[in-house]
């Protein structure tokens, strides 16, 4: 919470400097003077002081008159003096005691951008406490950064502003300009529409009620933000997973399978999943631990082999080289199918991603066209008057066969489509897998045949050569074996330690899913219900007290989805609806509402744990020429109620002796103007 101790602007000549200054503080303040007098000039120095301009639109125009920027006069239809500088400086308190001094220049000074403050109360220029510090404004990273403005006054005011999602799919924070107009009532727009209005060109989802959830630190707010924040984790952490086993997968090489490894994180998974690596060896597959217990006592038998001349060991050879021949025959023929079942399963999987892509147009398609429906378009309606669906040209009925079966309606064809599209999904996972299994036994096999081949060619090299020479085709086979083994080695271990890293992976996967699941549905909480149902309350026994006369106040209720306040009437059949407010109360009933639905948000703060600023400005409440004892009703409630720890700032051009009149010597704040507020001083003043 804040509240504002001290508002100070200076308009600099050539020949004077023009100056107001207006002390406030807690509970009610009362800027009392006449029309064009400069009121609404020294509290829209409130929203250019602190940066907030966007809070009444895109451009970053300085929300002051042409006094504070260009050209200011003495009195009314005297000579205009050009301003050459000026700048608005306040004095800012929070709920802890803090004081802060900020000051931005307009005109003549620093850049616009640029924020100066100093610690304590130091707008007479007794500087207290530390030195200056300077803040940035309005550019990227001036809501989150340390230097920038907005994160230094959030963090001022005791504010945690949450991420919320943009129209786009992006996030941003929810900037202190969208929640600010629920605070500050400025007299050009501000008494156009309840709530708000609030700054649409942020592009952020359903902004009236994030603005609303956070003001009133809704559960249901919170929760709501703890879904996103977690669903963007499991999101991170599963493309994580498709990376991760991606990569593995690669890294394993054309020759080994990786089986067990779900293509998702799973909670199975976490608890250790049997995983591991087959090789197709031998015309099956194999895992690779048991291969290598095999090719390892191979290599061992071939090692204990004392080396044999060519003489000796040529019956062997011949045993060896025919056996060798037979099996190049053999995987020379697998391979031939093989490549005949790729092209097969290729083309199988070409025709479910066509289908998979067709479906997906298709449920599309029809969901439009249940929309359409729903809206009451005649639309899909063609079929049944014997009109084509597509060209909508007219089919004779000769052309249709009788049948009495009835056509699905397109709930059920929506329906079919999504279970037919889970189904070739399905499909198309399974053929990939099988797709990727017949690649790496080709490649298996191939490099087999390539083993095989370079085994027959050492076989007959030992048959020609010389009977006293060592036959060689031995030792060749057990440099292979070992060489293979060192490569089976190596990848499991470096498979092994992605497979550590993914159970983690999946371990925190199931952690956050289970605290997604207890988070509960983002509905109003009893406690959410409670608050709600407290300024509801508030707000008609205002709305009564005001002569609110456009609907019974009893029948003002807050909407559930937005917090705006509806009217909720029963039609002729006796059912309750619910409809906005709209056009349908007067123009002076819309001021009433208004004010009984901001008093009864800070009445709200002051009963229940909220995220109000604490502070409320109505510029020019009376604006509507509304009877004298409507703003005499209003003045007097917030004369009563606004304690001494919220504050509420009211310009208003009733004359002084009715305004004293609307708060009957209670404790208030007045500051009455003659003439213009900004009053001339000598130029050296």
């Amino acid at each position: 919470m804040i509240s504002i101790n001290h508002i100070r602007l200076r308009s600099i000549t050539a020949a004077h400097t023009f100056c107001a200054d207006i002390p406030l503080t807690n509970g009610l303040n009362i800027i009392q003077a006449g029309n064009t007098s400069g009121k609404s000039t020294c509290l829209q120095a409130i929203i250019y002081g602190l940066g907030l301009e966007r809070s009444l639109g895109s451009n970053l125009e300085v929300p002051l008159p042409h006094a504070m920027r260009e050209r200011i006069q003495m009195v009314k239809k005297g000579s205009y003096e050009d301003v050459i500088q000026s700048y608005v400086m306040l004095e800012v308190k929070n709920d802890v005691g803090e004081v802060v001094t900020v000051r931005r220049d307009i005109v003549g000074g620093n850049e616009r951008k640029l924020v100066q403050t100093w610690p304590g109360r130091t707008i007479d220029g007794r500087h207290e406490g530390s030195d200056q510090k300077d803040f940035f404004l309005h550019d990227a990273g001036s809501a989150v950064r340390a230097d920038g403005f907005h994160a230094y006054l959030s963090r001022f005011t005791g504010w945690e502003l949450p991420n919320v999602p943009r129209f786009d799919g992006t996030e941003c924070p929810l900037y202190m300009e969208t929640l600010f107009p629920m605070f500050f009532v400025e007299q050009k727009r501000g008494w156009s529409t309840t709530q708000g209005p609030l700054p649409t060109f942020f592009r952020i989802q359903d902004l009236p009620r994030r603005v609303m959830e956070f003001i009133l630190d809704l559960d249901a707010g919170k929760v709501r933000r703890n879904r996103v924040e977690l669903r963007k984790q499991i999101l991170h952490l599963e493309q994580r997973w498709r990376d991760k086993r991606e990569d593995l997968i690669g890294s394993a090489g054309s020759l080994v399978r990786v089986v067990g490894l779900p293509q998702s994180p799973s909670a199975e998974f976490s608890r250790g999943g049997d995983t591991w690596l087959s090789v197709y060896y031998r015309d099956e597959w194999v895992s690779i631990d048991t291969v290598s217990t095999n090719v390892a006592e191979r290599a061992e038998e071939l090692d204990k082999v004392e080396p044999t001349n060519a003489d000796e060991a040529q019956l062997r050879v011949k045993e060896r080289l025919v056996a060798a021949e037979d099996r190049n025959s053999d995987l020379t023929a697998q391979l031939l199918v093989l490549r005949q079942e790729h092209q097969l399963a290729l083309a199988e999987q070409r025709s479910l991603e066509e289908r998979v892509d067709a479906l997906r147009v298709d449920l599309d398609r029809n969901r439009d066209a249940e929309k359409l429906q729903r809206l009451g378009s005649a639309i899909g309606i063609a079929a049944s008057e014997n009109a084509c669906p597509t060209c909508h040209q007219e089919v004779s009925r000769e052309l249709l066969p009788d049948a009495d079966v009835q056509s699905m309606g397109l709930a059920e064809n929506i329906a079919f489509i999504k279970s037919q599209l889970d189904l070739y999904e399905s499909m198309l996972v399974t053929s990939v897998g099988v797709l990727s299994g017949l690649r790496v036994r080709y490649r298996s096999i191939d490099e087999e045949l390539s083993d095989v081949r370079a085994a027959i060619r050492g076989l007959k090299n030992d048959l020609l050569r010389p009977s006293s020479r060592p036959i060689r085709s031995e030792l060749e086979e057990l440099v292979r074996l070992q060489s293979r083994l060192e490569h089976w080695q190596s990848l499991q271990e470096m498979i092994d330690g992605s497979l550590d890293e993914l159970r983690q992976n999946a371990a925190d996967w199931v952690m956050l899913r289970e605290e997604y699941k207890n988070l509960g549905s983002g509905e109003l909480t009893a406690s959410d219900k409670r608050k709600v149902r407290s300024m509801q309350t508030a707000m008609q026994g205002l709305l009564k007290s005001f002569g609110f006369g456009s609907f019974l106040p009893e029948e003002i209720s807050l909407s559930d989805d937005n917090f705006r306040p509806q009217v909720v009437r029963r039609d002729d059949d006796g059912e309750l609806i619910e409809k906005d407010i709209g056009f349908e109360a007067s123009a002076s009933d819309g001021i009433r509402l208004k004010w009984a639905y901001y008093l009864s948000l800070i009445s709200l703060s002051q009963s229940f744990e909220t995220n109000h600023l604490g502070m409320v400005v109505f510029d020019e409440p009376g604006q509507q020429h509304m009877k004298d004892v409507d703003l005499s009703t209003f003045l007097s409630w917030a004369s009563a109620n606004i304690g001494s720890n919220r504050q509420m700032i009211v310009s208003t051009s009733e004359t002084l002796e009715r305004v004293k009149e609307s708060v009957d010597g209670a404790e208030v704040n007045i500051r009455p103007f003659d003439g213009f507020i900004l009053k001339p001083h000598l130029a050296n003043s």
